[in-house]
């Protein structure tokens, strides 16, 4: 069932209206004040003779309140924005969504170009993030140091520019995709077995899957 429009309680109409000219009865009652207190000093430096500074009094004061009104609610206006914009200022703001990183983008693209490959990529990506996130904390180690720098920027700067200089036909496209999703399975292979603690006799192939992904990286953005 709709709710249907919510208007104000009848009692909370009349607060605030009684509020409100409170608050104008006193910014009138404080203008006249200062308004007569000015056309007595006005008065008492104009004329000597009583009656005149009666006079001057009377229209002095009738002439400065409503300038004093004005004065004082431009002040009111001027004190209350101060307050809202201090207030806002302390706001805790949320943010709507976490920051999502371009490597993130990129392999979502990919995602895209190759739906059918989903839970393949899917796979790669977890397996590079377990390596990374063990290689990381392998201190001293220059292998694991360099396994880390191709995580964190040739691996993303490869996908990016393979995906940025796809063929224009379908045919080359897939194909490309198909080839850069071979190469990134086999390099999150060589991190995983780096991971669990390779032998020596996978070194010669560890160096051919480097020397294939830094050629190709070169391939699209020229000498590193």
């Amino acid at each position: 069932m709709m709710n249907g429009p919510h208007y104000p309680d009848l009692s909370d109409q009349l607060t605030d209206y009684w509020q409100r000219a409170m608050r104008w009865a006193t910014r009138f009652a404080v203008s006249f004040g200062l308004a007569a207190m000015s056309a007595i000093a006005i008065a008492a430096a104009a004329s000597d003779n009583v009656f005149g500074q009666i006079f001057i009094i009377l229209l002095a004061t009738f002439a400065l309140w409503p300038i004093f009104v004005l004065v004082l609610t431009a002040l009111s206006r001027w004190r209350e924005g101060r307050r809202v914009k201090a207030a806002s200022q302390h706001t805790v703001t949320v943010e709507a969504k976490p920051t999502v990183s371009s490597f993130e983008r990129d392999w979502q693209r990919l995602i895209a170009l190759a739906p059918g490959q989903s839970e393949r990529l899917a796979a790669i990506k977890s397996s590079i993030d377990r390596s990374r996130l063990a290689l990381g904390n392998a201190e001293m180690d220059p292998d694991a140091h360099d396994l880390c720098v191709l995580i964190d920027r040739r691996l993303p700067e490869l996908v990016a520019h393979e995906l940025d200089d796809l063929p224009p036909d379908d045919a080359g496209r897939r194909r490309q995709v198909g080839e850069l999703i071979d190469l990134v399975e086999q390099f999150a292979r060589h991190c995983g077995r780096r991971r669990e603690g390779a032998s020596v006799e996978r070194s010669r192939e560890a160096e051919i899957l480097r020397r294939r992904f830094e050629a190709r990286l070169a391939d699209h953005q020229g000498p590193l």
